[in-house]
């Protein structure tokens, strides 16, 4: 409505409000900017955090000394930042311990749990830290904790399966996603495993199948 008024006046007044002084427009863009921004919202959000605020105090400085559509550009790409950095520092893989009673050839076998968010600014990480893994014949890496899982972090799961699968390690993953499981097969996350049986929805049932595998390399070794 308010830009089909301004058209109007534009269009059908535009000889009297020329008339109209520059100090009177002045003033009422003042008031008008004062409003947009309340001071209990500025407040709250200085409180809030870090980032939230060096965000506010960005895009209101690059508004007063550029324009306005430049600083929701760069104020989006800055809380976009600090929104990826913050999902990337929830995300992470924690290695666990084999539940229930100890058996023997245990130490033979790793749980890997991920956390958060699998994309491409936590990748990497995941990446190194289960590739580092030695003395192992087989690894359960866990998604039941993933959130969040793109195009990169399926990638990752593809090169971190390769990767296990050319040192001799089988790897079984436990809980992917309904969600996410088009995507992992899509990418190729399924068929990277040494059988497509090699995918579990309850981790005992995944220890069990890691136990024979380890039992079956006992007995091959004898």
């Amino acid at each position: 409505m308010h830009a089909l008024v301004l058209l109007a006046i534009i269009y059908f007044a535009a000889g009297l409000v020329g008339r109209i002084p520059l100090a009177v427009l002045a003033g009422i863009l003042m008031v008008t900017a004062s409003r947009m921004v309340s001071r209990h919202t500025v407040t709250a959000i200085m409180r809030s955090t870090r980032a939230d605020a060096f965000v506010f105090v960005l895009t209101a400085l690059i508004t007063v000394a550029f324009d306005l559509i430049v600083a929701i550009e760069i104020g989006l790409v800055a809380a976009a930042l600090f929104t990826l950095r913050k999902f990337a520092s929830l995300s992470g893989v924690k290695r666990e311990d084999i539940p229930g009673t100890p058996e023997p050839g245990d130490e033979h076998i790793a749980i890997f749990r991920l956390d958060g968010a699998m994309f491409f600014g936590a990748a990497e990480r995941v990446l190194q830290e289960i590739s580092q893994v030695k003395d192992i014949q087989v690894a359960i890496i866990r998604l039941s904790q993933v959130r969040m899982l793109d195009a990169t972090g399926a990638h990752t799961l593809v090169e971190v399966i390769s990767a296990l699968e050319l040192r001799g390690v089988t790897v079984l993953l436990k809980g992917v996603q309904p969600q996410h499981l088009d995507l992992v097969t899509n990418v190729g996350v399924i068929r990277s495993l040494r059988h497509h049986k090699h995918l579990f929805t309850s981790l005992p049932a995944a220890v069990e199948h890691a136990r024979s595998h380890v039992r079956r390399n006992a007995a091959a070794s004898v």
